[in-house]
């Protein structure tokens, strides 16, 4: 009885691995749209680029998928508890901010949205170091995003 068991395990074991890496292949290409356009912005002003981190992309998936879910709504609700996460990581770090959206359907998309927004722009522009991009979709196949910037 025993094989069967951890044969039934191995294969659950592998089929969930099989689904994360499946849908995190698929945000991959997104996320990594929202990062690579956000430094070219930055370049374009003759800022340095900023350096993407798991830990800070962890945090902001986890807003974007609360936020998909209806766990919270849509906007900056949590962000002291996110802000405290990123601080537990990154040490010393001496500022947080983020950008939120949802609608749009590519990096490019959501990129050129915070662009045309003072506060997203600002924020995209500011004295940071590192970043982390989150994505998720909700029921209806919108995408939300989350933006995170550490210094």
């Amino acid at each position: 009885m025993k094989p069967i068991s951890i044969l039934t395990s191995f294969i659950c074991l592998v089929g969930i691995i099989l689904c994360c890496s499946f849908v995190t292949n698929n945000n991959f290409g997104i996320v990594q749209d929202v990062f690579s356009l956000t430094n070219q912005f930055r370049r374009s002003k003759g800022l340095p680029a900023l350096t993407l981190r798991a830990d800070l992309n962890a945090i902001a998936e986890k807003h974007s998928i609360d936020m998909a879910a209806k766990r919270v709504g849509f906007g900056h609700g949590g962000f002291e508890k996110r802000n405290a996460l990123a601080r537990k990581s990154i040490k010393p770090m001496s500022t947080f901010a983020e950008n939120v959206a949802y609608g749009a359907t590519s990096g490019s998309g959501v990129v050129n949205m915070w662009k045309s927004s003072p506060g997203h722009r600002r924020n995209m522009l500011g004295n940071f170091n590192y970043v982390g991009v989150g994505i998720a979709k909700d029921k209806k196949g919108r995408i939300f995003y989350t933006q995170v910037f550490a210094r």
